[in-house]
Protein backbone atom coordinates (compact mmCIF):
# COMPACT_ATOMS: atom_id res chain seq x y z
CA UNK A 1 0.00 0.00 0.00
CA UNK A 2 1.28 3.46 -0.89
CA UNK A 3 0.32 5.80 2.11
CA UNK A 4 -1.98 8.72 1.07
CA UNK A 5 -1.16 12.43 2.45
CA UNK A 6 -2.07 11.50 5.56
CA UNK A 7 -2.37 14.65 8.62
CA UNK A 8 -3.15 13.76 12.18
CA UNK A 9 -4.88 15.90 14.41
CA UNK A 10 -4.01 16.12 17.65
CA UNK A 11 -7.21 18.03 18.83
CA UNK A 12 -7.92 19.89 22.53
CA UNK A 13 -11.84 19.75 22.16
CA UNK A 14 -13.48 22.32 24.86
CA UNK A 15 -16.04 19.38 26.49
CA UNK A 16 -19.71 20.37 25.68
CA UNK A 17 -19.38 23.01 23.24
CA UNK A 18 -20.01 22.31 19.90
CA UNK A 19 -20.19 24.84 18.66
CA UNK A 20 -16.78 25.80 19.07
CA UNK A 21 -15.26 22.95 18.85
CA UNK A 22 -16.31 22.78 15.43
CA UNK A 23 -15.15 26.35 14.21
CA UNK A 24 -11.71 25.00 14.87
CA UNK A 25 -12.26 21.44 13.30
CA UNK A 26 -13.05 24.03 10.25
CA UNK A 27 -9.98 25.66 10.24
CA UNK A 28 -8.33 22.66 11.23
CA UNK A 29 -9.59 21.01 7.60
CA UNK A 30 -9.24 24.52 5.15
CA UNK A 31 -5.09 24.19 6.80
CA UNK A 32 -4.86 20.21 6.13
CA UNK A 33 -6.47 20.85 3.00
CA UNK A 34 -3.96 23.97 2.12
CA UNK A 35 -1.38 21.67 2.89
CA UNK A 36 -2.41 18.79 0.57
CA UNK A 37 -3.82 16.74 2.94
CA UNK A 38 -5.62 13.54 1.29
CA UNK A 39 -6.63 12.03 4.60
CA UNK A 40 -7.30 13.90 7.58
CA UNK A 41 -8.35 12.59 10.89
CA UNK A 42 -9.21 13.66 13.79
CA UNK A 43 -9.74 11.75 17.51
CA UNK A 44 -12.66 10.49 19.20
CA UNK A 45 -15.85 12.43 20.04
CA UNK A 46 -14.00 15.16 19.10
CA UNK A 47 -16.83 17.58 18.27
CA UNK A 48 -18.60 17.33 21.82
CA UNK A 49 -15.88 16.32 24.05
CA UNK A 50 -15.17 13.16 25.91
CA UNK A 51 -15.48 13.46 29.31
CA UNK A 52 -19.21 15.29 29.53
CA UNK A 53 -20.86 12.24 31.93
CA UNK A 54 -24.82 12.14 31.12
CA UNK A 55 -24.26 15.21 28.69
CA UNK A 56 -23.74 12.20 26.47
CA UNK A 57 -27.61 11.47 27.49
CA UNK A 58 -28.80 14.98 26.49
CA UNK A 59 -30.68 14.82 23.11
CA UNK A 60 -29.98 18.11 22.75
CA UNK A 61 -26.32 17.49 22.78
CA UNK A 62 -26.45 14.48 20.72
CA UNK A 63 -28.43 15.75 18.09
CA UNK A 64 -26.52 19.74 17.92
CA UNK A 65 -23.42 17.32 17.57
CA UNK A 66 -24.91 15.43 14.86
CA UNK A 67 -25.96 18.25 13.26
CA UNK A 68 -22.78 20.20 13.61
CA UNK A 69 -20.92 17.48 11.10
CA UNK A 70 -23.52 17.80 8.49
CA UNK A 71 -23.75 21.32 8.27
CA UNK A 72 -20.76 23.01 9.52
CA UNK A 73 -18.20 20.49 9.15
CA UNK A 74 -19.11 18.40 6.44
CA UNK A 75 -18.88 21.59 4.15
CA UNK A 76 -15.30 22.14 4.81
CA UNK A 77 -14.39 19.55 2.78
CA UNK A 78 -16.70 20.99 -0.51
CA UNK A 79 -13.98 21.70 -2.87
CA UNK A 80 -11.03 20.23 -1.06
CA UNK A 81 -9.73 17.04 -2.27
CA UNK A 82 -9.56 15.45 0.99
CA UNK A 83 -11.24 13.41 3.50
CA UNK A 84 -11.87 14.10 6.74
CA UNK A 85 -12.91 11.76 9.52
CA UNK A 86 -13.87 13.02 12.81
CA UNK A 87 -15.24 11.56 15.99
CA UNK A 88 -18.85 12.35 17.36
CA UNK A 89 -21.77 11.19 19.28
CA UNK A 90 -24.80 10.49 17.18
CA UNK A 91 -28.45 9.70 17.32
CA UNK A 92 -29.57 6.39 16.82
CA UNK A 93 -32.93 6.62 15.23
CA UNK A 94 -35.73 3.70 16.53
CA UNK A 95 -33.53 2.76 19.18
CA UNK A 96 -33.39 3.53 23.38
CA UNK A 97 -30.87 2.83 26.13
CA UNK A 98 -32.31 0.69 28.63
CA UNK A 99 -34.00 3.77 30.92
CA UNK A 100 -35.81 4.34 27.63
CA UNK A 101 -33.37 7.24 26.84
CA UNK A 102 -33.02 8.42 23.17
CA UNK A 103 -30.04 6.01 22.19
CA UNK A 104 -26.62 7.54 20.73
CA UNK A 105 -23.53 5.97 19.52
CA UNK A 106 -20.07 6.93 20.03
CA UNK A 107 -19.47 7.30 16.45
CA UNK A 108 -17.19 8.45 13.70
CA UNK A 109 -18.29 10.51 10.42
CA UNK A 110 -16.01 10.12 6.78
CA UNK A 111 -16.53 13.26 5.23
CA UNK A 112 -15.83 13.77 1.25
CA UNK A 113 -17.29 16.68 -0.92
CA UNK A 114 -19.33 18.64 1.76
CA UNK A 115 -21.43 15.44 2.54
CA UNK A 116 -20.85 13.04 5.20
CA UNK A 117 -20.66 9.57 2.89
CA UNK A 118 -20.42 6.98 5.83
CA UNK A 119 -20.53 6.38 9.37
CA UNK A 120 -19.77 4.31 12.27
CA UNK A 121 -19.99 3.85 16.13
CA UNK A 122 -18.15 2.13 18.48
CA UNK A 123 -18.78 -1.52 18.55
CA UNK A 124 -16.95 -2.43 22.35
CA UNK A 125 -18.01 -0.66 25.46
CA UNK A 126 -15.30 0.99 27.50
CA UNK A 127 -16.38 0.32 31.14
CA UNK A 128 -13.47 0.41 33.82
CA UNK A 129 -14.28 3.06 36.10
CA UNK A 130 -13.38 5.97 34.70
CA UNK A 131 -15.09 5.65 31.50
CA UNK A 132 -18.34 4.45 31.45
CA UNK A 133 -19.60 3.74 27.58
CA UNK A 134 -22.44 1.42 28.74
CA UNK A 135 -24.10 3.98 30.16
CA UNK A 136 -24.68 7.22 27.30
CA UNK A 137 -24.10 4.71 24.23
CA UNK A 138 -25.62 2.01 22.51
CA UNK A 139 -22.78 -0.57 20.81
CA UNK A 140 -22.41 -0.79 17.07
CA UNK A 141 -23.35 -4.00 15.33
CA UNK A 142 -20.40 -5.80 14.28
CA UNK A 143 -22.34 -6.73 10.87
CA UNK A 144 -22.06 -2.82 9.89
CA UNK A 145 -18.31 -2.85 10.18
CA UNK A 146 -16.79 -2.32 6.90
CA UNK A 147 -13.47 -0.29 5.11
CA UNK A 148 -14.44 2.90 3.39
CA UNK A 149 -12.35 3.87 0.28
CA UNK A 150 -10.55 7.00 0.21
CA UNK A 151 -9.22 8.35 -2.80
CA UNK A 152 -5.58 9.21 -3.01
CA UNK A 153 -3.42 10.04 -5.92
CA UNK A 154 -2.27 6.40 -6.04
CA UNK A 155 -5.65 5.19 -6.14
CA UNK A 156 -8.52 4.25 -3.49
CA UNK A 157 -7.05 2.81 0.18
CA UNK A 158 -9.82 1.11 1.89
CA UNK A 159 -9.26 1.98 5.35
CA UNK A 160 -10.86 0.24 8.42
CA UNK A 161 -11.96 2.52 11.27
CA UNK A 162 -12.21 1.92 14.88
CA UNK A 163 -13.03 3.80 17.83
CA UNK A 164 -10.64 3.34 21.21
CA UNK A 165 -12.16 0.55 23.01
CA UNK A 166 -12.65 -1.09 19.43
CA UNK A 167 -8.64 -2.22 19.63
CA UNK A 168 -8.77 -3.64 23.07
CA UNK A 169 -10.32 -6.94 21.92
CA UNK A 170 -8.48 -9.33 24.07
CA UNK A 171 -10.97 -10.09 26.49
CA UNK A 172 -14.58 -9.61 23.76
CA UNK A 173 -15.53 -12.34 21.31
CA UNK A 174 -15.81 -9.58 18.88
CA UNK A 175 -12.38 -8.66 16.78
CA UNK A 176 -13.41 -5.57 14.79
CA UNK A 177 -9.67 -5.29 13.07
CA UNK A 178 -9.76 -8.53 12.01
CA UNK A 179 -13.37 -8.38 10.96
CA UNK A 180 -12.22 -5.41 8.69
CA UNK A 181 -9.04 -7.24 7.59
CA UNK A 182 -11.53 -9.99 6.35
CA UNK A 183 -13.71 -7.55 4.80
CA UNK A 184 -10.68 -6.00 2.79
CA UNK A 185 -9.07 -3.50 4.70
CA UNK A 186 -5.63 -2.22 3.51
CA UNK A 187 -5.13 0.23 6.56
CA UNK A 188 -6.67 0.25 10.04
CA UNK A 189 -6.93 3.53 11.60
CA UNK A 190 -8.10 4.08 15.57
CA UNK A 191 -9.59 7.32 16.93
CA UNK A 192 -9.30 7.67 20.56
CA UNK A 193 -9.90 9.28 23.52
CA UNK A 194 -7.36 7.54 25.69
CA UNK A 195 -6.28 8.76 28.83
CA UNK A 196 -2.96 8.98 29.98
CA UNK A 197 -1.30 6.76 33.08
CA UNK A 198 2.41 5.51 33.93
CA UNK A 199 2.84 2.46 31.21
CA UNK A 200 0.02 3.91 29.20
CA UNK A 201 1.83 4.71 26.19
CA UNK A 202 3.60 1.27 26.58
CA UNK A 203 0.15 -0.51 26.25
CA UNK A 204 -0.69 1.16 23.55
CA UNK A 205 1.95 0.72 21.44
CA UNK A 206 1.80 -3.37 22.97
CA UNK A 207 -1.57 -4.15 21.73
CA UNK A 208 -1.48 -1.85 18.19
CA UNK A 209 1.43 -3.98 17.65
CA UNK A 210 -0.42 -7.32 18.08
CA UNK A 211 -3.04 -5.78 15.51
CA UNK A 212 -0.67 -5.21 12.53
CA UNK A 213 1.12 -8.86 13.24
CA UNK A 214 -2.45 -10.43 13.45
CA UNK A 215 -3.49 -8.60 10.21
CA UNK A 216 -0.29 -7.58 7.91
CA UNK A 217 -1.67 -4.27 8.26
CA UNK A 218 -0.43 -1.06 8.91
CA UNK A 219 -1.85 0.79 11.82
CA UNK A 220 -2.97 4.61 12.67
CA UNK A 221 -3.45 5.34 16.52
CA UNK A 222 -4.96 9.24 16.88
CA UNK A 223 -5.43 10.89 19.89
CA UNK A 224 -6.96 13.85 21.68
CA UNK A 225 -4.83 15.79 23.66
CA UNK A 226 -6.06 17.88 26.30
CA UNK A 227 -7.51 18.25 30.02
CA UNK A 228 -11.06 17.27 31.19
CA UNK A 229 -12.63 15.35 33.83
CA UNK A 230 -15.26 13.04 34.59
CA UNK A 231 -16.91 13.99 37.61
CA UNK A 232 -14.16 14.33 40.30
CA UNK A 233 -10.95 13.27 38.72
CA UNK A 234 -8.88 15.49 36.28
CA UNK A 235 -8.37 13.09 33.12
CA UNK A 236 -5.10 13.67 31.33
CA UNK A 237 -5.40 13.10 27.36
CA UNK A 238 -1.75 13.13 26.70
CA UNK A 239 -2.21 13.42 22.65
CA UNK A 240 1.04 10.78 21.60
CA UNK A 241 -0.83 9.17 18.41
CA UNK A 242 1.30 7.29 16.07
CA UNK A 243 1.62 5.00 13.05
CA UNK A 244 3.25 2.02 12.60
CA UNK A 245 3.91 -0.02 9.53
CA UNK A 246 2.63 -3.56 8.39
CA UNK A 247 5.64 -4.86 10.71
CA UNK A 248 4.67 -3.01 13.89
CA UNK A 249 7.70 -0.87 13.69
CA UNK A 250 6.60 2.84 14.69
CA UNK A 251 7.52 4.96 12.00
CA UNK A 252 6.14 8.20 13.07
CA UNK A 253 5.53 9.70 16.63
CA UNK A 254 3.66 12.60 17.66
CA UNK A 255 4.60 14.56 20.47
CA UNK A 256 2.45 14.23 24.06
CA UNK A 257 0.77 16.83 25.56
CA UNK A 258 1.08 19.06 22.70
CA UNK A 259 -1.82 20.24 20.25
CA UNK A 260 -1.02 20.37 16.09
CA UNK A 261 -1.47 18.95 12.97
CA UNK A 262 0.74 16.69 12.30
CA UNK A 263 1.87 15.25 8.39
CA UNK A 264 2.99 11.46 8.60
CA UNK A 265 5.35 11.97 5.10
CA UNK A 266 6.59 14.98 7.80
CA UNK A 267 7.16 13.04 10.74
CA UNK A 268 8.00 10.09 9.51
CA UNK A 269 11.00 9.01 10.98
CA UNK A 270 10.56 10.96 14.12
CA UNK A 271 10.18 8.09 16.78
CA UNK A 272 11.64 9.76 19.54
CA UNK A 273 13.08 8.11 22.69
CA UNK A 274 10.62 7.27 25.34
CA UNK A 275 10.99 10.00 28.03
CA UNK A 276 11.90 7.95 31.89
CA UNK A 277 8.87 7.40 34.12
CA UNK A 278 9.40 10.02 36.49
CA UNK A 279 9.88 12.52 33.69
CA UNK A 280 6.92 12.00 31.90
CA UNK A 281 4.50 12.20 35.72
CA UNK A 282 6.64 15.69 35.63
CA UNK A 283 5.27 16.36 32.50
CA UNK A 284 1.60 14.78 32.73
CA UNK A 285 1.20 17.42 35.92
CA UNK A 286 2.29 20.39 34.80
CA UNK A 287 0.39 20.22 31.57
CA UNK A 288 -3.01 19.17 33.72
CA UNK A 289 -2.63 21.72 35.81
CA UNK A 290 -2.30 24.47 33.63
CA UNK A 291 -5.06 22.69 31.33
CA UNK A 292 -7.02 22.88 34.98
CA UNK A 293 -6.06 26.44 35.38
CA UNK A 294 -7.72 27.36 31.81
CA UNK A 295 -10.57 25.39 31.63
CA UNK A 296 -11.81 27.47 34.51
CA UNK A 297 -10.53 30.27 33.62
CA UNK A 298 -8.74 31.52 36.77
CA UNK A 299 -4.63 32.67 36.51
CA UNK A 300 -3.01 31.99 39.89
CA UNK A 301 -3.06 29.73 42.94
CA UNK A 302 -2.44 30.15 46.41
CA UNK A 303 -0.64 27.44 48.21
CA UNK A 304 0.45 26.75 51.73
CA UNK A 305 4.10 26.52 52.12
CA UNK A 306 5.09 24.38 55.15
CA UNK A 307 9.31 24.17 53.86
CA UNK A 308 8.27 20.27 53.73
CA UNK A 309 8.30 18.14 50.70
CA UNK A 310 4.72 17.90 49.22
CA UNK A 311 4.23 22.07 49.56
CA UNK A 312 7.70 22.56 47.23
CA UNK A 313 6.95 20.46 44.80
CA UNK A 314 3.45 21.33 44.54
CA UNK A 315 4.61 24.93 44.82
CA UNK A 316 7.34 24.25 41.67
CA UNK A 317 4.48 22.57 39.49
CA UNK A 318 2.99 25.39 39.68
CA UNK A 319 5.31 27.79 38.72
CA UNK A 320 6.39 25.67 35.90
CA UNK A 321 2.56 25.61 34.39
CA UNK A 322 1.34 29.37 35.81
CA UNK A 323 4.46 31.18 35.62
CA UNK A 324 6.05 32.65 39.03
CA UNK A 325 3.98 35.71 39.17
CA UNK A 326 1.01 33.39 39.68
CA UNK A 327 1.95 31.53 42.50
CA UNK A 328 1.84 32.56 46.33
CA UNK A 329 3.43 31.07 49.10
CA UNK A 330 2.07 31.30 52.48
CA UNK A 331 3.19 30.18 55.90
CA UNK A 332 1.43 29.94 58.85
CA UNK A 333 3.27 29.13 61.55
CA UNK A 334 2.88 27.62 65.27
CA UNK A 335 4.56 27.01 68.57
CA UNK A 336 5.11 23.44 66.70
CA UNK A 337 6.47 24.84 63.50
CA UNK A 338 10.49 24.18 63.30
CA UNK A 339 12.89 26.76 62.64
CA UNK A 340 14.21 24.76 60.05
CA UNK A 341 11.03 24.33 58.32
CA UNK A 342 10.30 27.81 58.43
CA UNK A 343 13.80 28.78 56.64
CA UNK A 344 13.06 26.02 54.27
CA UNK A 345 9.93 27.69 52.97
CA UNK A 346 11.10 31.24 52.98
CA UNK A 347 14.45 29.87 50.76
CA UNK A 348 11.54 28.00 48.70
CA UNK A 349 10.01 30.85 47.74
CA UNK A 350 13.23 33.29 46.85
CA UNK A 351 14.34 30.67 44.34
CA UNK A 352 10.96 30.08 42.56
CA UNK A 353 10.97 33.86 42.84
CA UNK A 354 7.00 33.93 43.94
CA UNK A 355 5.12 36.19 46.50
CA UNK A 356 5.65 35.06 50.17
CA UNK A 357 3.90 35.88 53.23
CA UNK A 358 4.14 34.67 56.39
CA UNK A 359 0.84 34.32 58.32
CA UNK A 360 0.97 33.13 62.13
CA UNK A 361 -1.53 31.06 63.41
CA UNK A 362 -0.71 30.17 67.22
CA UNK A 363 -2.93 33.33 68.42
CA UNK A 364 -5.58 32.62 66.64
CA UNK A 365 -5.87 28.52 67.34
CA UNK A 366 -5.56 29.29 70.67
CA UNK A 367 -8.54 31.64 71.40
CA UNK A 368 -10.35 29.31 69.25
CA UNK A 369 -9.82 26.55 71.88
CA UNK A 370 -10.40 28.87 74.96
CA UNK A 371 -13.48 29.83 73.28
CA UNK A 372 -14.61 25.98 73.13
CA UNK A 373 -13.61 25.13 76.35
CA UNK A 374 -15.36 28.24 78.10
CA UNK A 375 -18.35 27.00 76.31
CA UNK A 376 -18.61 23.15 76.98
CA UNK A 377 -16.48 22.92 79.96
CA UNK A 378 -14.52 20.05 78.17
CA UNK A 379 -11.26 20.13 77.14
CA UNK A 380 -10.06 20.06 73.82
CA UNK A 381 -8.41 16.94 73.21
CA UNK A 382 -4.96 16.59 71.20
CA UNK A 383 -6.29 15.02 67.54
CA UNK A 384 -9.10 17.68 67.98
CA UNK A 385 -6.43 20.52 69.03
CA UNK A 386 -4.20 19.46 65.60
CA UNK A 387 -6.66 19.69 63.23
CA UNK A 388 -7.83 22.65 64.41
CA UNK A 389 -4.49 24.44 63.55
CA UNK A 390 -5.18 22.69 59.44
CA UNK A 391 -8.26 23.96 59.23
CA UNK A 392 -7.11 27.76 60.49
CA UNK A 393 -4.26 27.59 57.99
CA UNK A 394 -7.02 26.13 55.04
CA UNK A 395 -9.67 29.24 55.97
CA UNK A 396 -6.41 31.44 55.48
CA UNK A 397 -5.79 30.41 52.37
CA UNK A 398 -8.88 30.52 51.18
CA UNK A 399 -9.06 34.16 52.35
CA UNK A 400 -5.91 35.01 50.30
CA UNK A 401 -7.08 33.39 47.43
CA UNK A 402 -10.41 35.22 47.37
CA UNK A 403 -8.78 38.38 47.36
CA UNK A 404 -6.57 37.71 44.74
CA UNK A 405 -9.64 35.90 42.49
CA UNK A 406 -6.96 33.03 42.76
CA UNK A 407 -7.48 29.35 43.40
CA UNK A 408 -6.35 27.38 46.57
CA UNK A 409 -3.87 24.54 45.70
CA UNK A 410 -4.09 21.40 48.18
CA UNK A 411 -0.91 19.71 49.50
CA UNK A 412 -2.30 15.85 50.55
CA UNK A 413 -0.44 13.09 48.53
CA UNK A 414 -2.31 9.44 47.54
CA UNK A 415 -0.40 7.84 50.38
CA UNK A 416 -1.70 10.44 53.11
CA UNK A 417 -5.29 9.52 51.68
CA UNK A 418 -5.25 6.15 51.69
CA UNK A 419 -3.90 6.58 55.46
CA UNK A 420 -6.80 9.13 56.23
CA UNK A 421 -3.82 11.51 57.32
CA UNK A 422 -5.58 14.46 55.69
CA UNK A 423 -7.70 17.09 57.81
CA UNK A 424 -11.32 18.18 55.94
CA UNK A 425 -11.60 21.65 55.40
CA UNK A 426 -7.79 21.97 56.22
CA UNK A 427 -4.89 20.26 54.05
CA UNK A 428 -8.21 19.34 51.77
CA UNK A 429 -9.39 21.94 50.67
CA UNK A 430 -8.83 24.20 47.64
CA UNK A 431 -10.11 23.74 43.98
CA UNK A 432 -7.02 21.51 43.00
CA UNK A 433 -5.12 18.38 44.44
CA UNK A 434 -2.41 17.68 42.33
CA UNK A 435 -0.40 15.22 43.91
CA UNK A 436 -3.66 13.27 45.03
CA UNK A 437 -3.01 10.67 42.43
CA UNK A 438 0.89 10.38 43.35
CA UNK A 439 2.30 7.63 46.35
CA UNK A 440 4.89 9.80 48.42
CA UNK A 441 7.68 7.81 47.35
CA UNK A 442 7.37 9.16 43.60
CA UNK A 443 6.86 12.36 45.18
CA UNK A 444 10.32 12.11 46.34
CA UNK A 445 11.64 11.23 42.74
CA UNK A 446 10.24 14.12 41.34
CA UNK A 447 11.85 16.40 43.74
CA UNK A 448 14.98 14.63 43.12
CA UNK A 449 14.60 14.75 39.61
CA UNK A 450 13.32 18.23 39.61
CA UNK A 451 16.96 19.34 40.85
CA UNK A 452 18.91 17.46 39.10
CA UNK A 453 17.49 18.96 35.99
CA UNK A 454 16.33 22.04 36.84
CA UNK A 455 19.49 23.62 39.14
CA UNK A 456 18.50 22.57 42.19
CA UNK A 457 15.26 24.69 42.73
CA UNK A 458 14.23 22.75 46.29
CA UNK A 459 16.13 22.94 49.31
CA UNK A 460 18.14 20.04 50.34
CA UNK A 461 16.88 20.01 53.36
CA UNK A 462 13.42 20.15 52.44
CA UNK A 463 14.11 16.79 50.68
CA UNK A 464 15.89 15.16 53.53
CA UNK A 465 13.85 15.94 56.78
CA UNK A 466 11.88 13.81 58.34
CA UNK A 467 8.49 14.50 56.45
CA UNK A 468 6.21 16.09 59.23
CA UNK A 469 2.75 17.58 59.29
CA UNK A 470 4.18 19.86 62.72
CA UNK A 471 0.87 19.44 64.46
CA UNK A 472 2.35 18.38 67.91
CA UNK A 473 5.51 17.99 70.00
CA UNK A 474 5.24 14.34 68.89
CA UNK A 475 6.40 15.52 65.20
CA UNK A 476 8.95 17.67 66.13
CA UNK A 477 11.79 17.52 62.89
CA UNK A 478 14.56 18.93 64.81
CA UNK A 479 14.65 15.68 67.27
CA UNK A 480 13.81 13.04 64.08
CA UNK A 481 10.41 13.24 64.68
CA UNK A 482 7.48 12.70 61.97
CA UNK A 483 4.37 11.47 60.66
CA UNK A 484 3.79 8.01 62.03
CA UNK A 485 4.57 6.05 58.83
CA UNK A 486 7.49 4.49 57.05
CA UNK A 487 6.42 6.10 53.74
CA UNK A 488 8.88 3.52 51.80
CA UNK A 489 6.65 1.03 52.75
CA UNK A 490 3.26 2.67 52.88
CA UNK A 491 3.58 3.99 49.39
CA UNK A 492 3.84 1.08 47.60
CA UNK A 493 1.51 -0.87 49.61
CA UNK A 494 -1.38 1.67 48.76
CA UNK A 495 0.06 1.13 44.77
CA UNK A 496 0.07 -2.63 44.46
CA UNK A 497 -3.69 -2.59 46.46
CA UNK A 498 -5.32 0.41 44.46
CA UNK A 499 -3.58 0.15 41.37
CA UNK A 500 -3.20 -3.47 40.97
CA UNK A 501 -5.60 -5.15 43.25
CA UNK A 502 -3.21 -7.42 44.95
CA UNK A 503 -4.70 -8.38 48.14
CA UNK A 504 -2.57 -8.93 51.12
CA UNK A 505 -2.31 -12.35 50.88
CA UNK A 506 -0.75 -11.97 47.59
CA UNK A 507 1.71 -9.70 48.62
CA UNK A 508 2.35 -11.85 51.61
CA UNK A 509 3.29 -14.20 49.63
CA UNK A 510 5.67 -12.21 46.87
CA UNK A 511 7.20 -10.88 50.16
CA UNK A 512 8.09 -14.39 51.24
CA UNK A 513 9.55 -15.66 47.74
CA UNK A 514 11.51 -11.85 47.59
CA UNK A 515 9.71 -11.07 44.36
CA UNK A 516 8.15 -7.67 44.57
CA UNK A 517 8.42 -5.28 42.01
CA UNK A 518 11.42 -3.80 42.64
CA UNK A 519 10.54 -0.66 40.41
CA UNK A 520 7.84 -0.11 43.10
CA UNK A 521 9.35 -0.81 45.98
CA UNK A 522 12.11 0.76 45.37
CA UNK A 523 13.44 2.83 48.62
CA UNK A 524 13.36 6.54 48.40
CA UNK A 525 14.30 8.01 52.32
CA UNK A 526 16.94 4.94 53.13
CA UNK A 527 19.23 2.06 51.29
CA UNK A 528 16.95 -0.52 53.29
CA UNK A 529 15.08 -2.93 51.39
CA UNK A 530 11.34 -4.16 52.61
CA UNK A 531 12.73 -7.57 53.68
CA UNK A 532 15.32 -5.92 55.79
CA UNK A 533 12.82 -3.82 57.80
CA UNK A 534 9.95 -6.66 58.95
CA UNK A 535 9.48 -10.44 58.86
CA UNK A 536 6.56 -12.22 56.13
CA UNK A 537 4.01 -11.72 58.94
CA UNK A 538 5.19 -8.34 60.32
CA UNK A 539 4.52 -7.36 56.37
CA UNK A 540 1.43 -8.98 56.28
CA UNK A 541 -0.41 -7.48 59.42
CA UNK A 542 0.79 -4.24 57.92
CA UNK A 543 -0.36 -4.71 54.48
CA UNK A 544 -3.91 -5.44 56.06
CA UNK A 545 -3.87 -2.64 58.00
CA UNK A 546 -3.59 -0.45 54.79
CA UNK A 547 -5.73 -2.20 53.27
CA UNK A 548 -8.67 -1.28 55.69
CA UNK A 549 -7.55 2.11 55.94
CA UNK A 550 -7.97 2.15 52.10
CA UNK A 551 -11.19 0.19 52.23
CA UNK A 552 -12.65 2.97 54.65
CA UNK A 553 -11.47 5.98 52.85
CA UNK A 554 -13.46 4.41 49.88
CA UNK A 555 -16.47 4.25 51.75
CA UNK A 556 -16.60 7.07 53.69
CA UNK A 557 -16.88 8.83 49.85
CA UNK A 558 -14.79 12.10 51.37
CA UNK A 559 -15.47 15.45 49.77
CA UNK A 560 -12.27 16.47 48.31
CA UNK A 561 -10.87 18.42 45.63
CA UNK A 562 -10.44 17.38 42.23
CA UNK A 563 -7.02 15.37 41.97
CA UNK A 564 -4.96 14.68 38.31
CA UNK A 565 -5.84 10.79 37.61
CA UNK A 566 -1.98 9.82 36.82
CA UNK A 567 -2.29 6.52 37.90
CA UNK A 568 -4.23 3.10 36.70
CA UNK A 569 -6.61 3.73 39.31
CA UNK A 570 -7.10 6.51 41.99
CA UNK A 571 -9.79 6.22 45.19
CA UNK A 572 -13.29 6.28 44.26
CA UNK A 573 -14.94 9.18 45.92
CA UNK A 574 -18.04 10.75 44.96
CA UNK A 575 -19.12 12.09 41.79
CA UNK A 576 -20.34 15.36 40.14
CA UNK A 577 -21.35 16.92 37.38
CA UNK A 578 -18.33 17.36 35.31
CA UNK A 579 -17.35 21.14 35.89
CA UNK A 580 -15.34 21.69 32.02
CA UNK A 581 -18.73 21.15 30.32
CA UNK A 582 -20.40 24.25 29.01
CA UNK A 583 -23.14 22.53 26.74
CA UNK A 584 -23.03 24.87 23.44
CA UNK A 585 -24.78 23.79 20.93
Amino acid sequence: MKWPQLFIAQFNPSPGDVRGNSERIVEIIAEAGERGAELVVFPEECVSGYCIGDHNRNPVLVTGSWRAVQDTIAPATRGRNLTAVVGTVAPLEGRNLCDGKMGAGNAYAVLRNGKVIAQGSKILMANDGVDTDSRYFIPGDAADLAPIEVPTAHGKVKVGFMICEDIWDQFFTIKPARLLKERGAELLVAINSSRHYLGKVGERLAETRRHAAETGLPFVYVNTVGVQDNGKNIIVLDGGSFVLDEKGSAIARMPQFEEGLFHLQSARGTVSAAVGRTEELYRALVFSIGGFFSRCNCKGAVIGLSGGIDSALNAFLLVQALGKENVVGVNMPSRFSSETTRDNAAELARRLGIEYLVHPIEEVVNRKRQDYEAVTAEKVEKLTYENMQARERGNILMTYAQQRSFFVVGNGNKTEFQRGYATLYGDIVGALMPLGDVAKTDVYRLAEWINATFDEPIPTPIITIPPSAELSDDQDIDQGLGDPFDYDVEAPLGVEIVEFERTPSELADLFRQRKLDPEIWEPVRSDTLVYDKMNADEFERLAWEVFRAIEATVFKRVQSPPIIKVSRKAFGFDLRESMFVRLKV
